[in-house]
């Protein structure tokens, strides 16, 4: 039976990784972050999603979600709410992830006021 010879997966390999944190992101700064990481991890990243805060776009809430290197973006159906804490939210599910290395690049994309010493 046809049914029976479904190809099976090896899912030891394959892992999610949460990451959240609070700010507004740089656009450019993530637009990068996410192109250097499709283009060098497309084939390990299974899916990818978000709920993201950008700096300088107001209220506005925005999602995405991608498989491989096709990613959906754009903004949520509802805003961010009066008062409501700006929390970044993503999930990346593949294979050799690296939860430290992705935080930290995420982390550089946090939008960040004059910085003086």
């Amino acid at each position: 039976d046809q049914e029976e010879e479904k190809k099976e997966h090896n899912l030891d390999l394959v892992q999610s990784v949460g990451i959240q944190f609070t700010g507004s992101l740089h656009a450019q700064w993530f637009n990068m972050f996410m192109m250097d990481l499709l283009r060098e991890r497309a084939a390990d990243l299974y899916r990818t999603k978000g709920l993201l805060s950008f700096h300088g776009q107001g209220d506005t809430k925005f999602v995405f979600q991608g498989v491989h290197e096709q990613i959906n973006f754009g903004p949520a159906k509802t805003p961010w709410a009066e008062g409501e804490e700006r929390i970044n939210k993503f999930v990346f599910i593949g294979k050799n992830l690296d939860r430290k290395e992705l935080t930290k690049s995420l982390m550089e994309c946090i939008y960040k006021e004059d910085e003086k010493a």
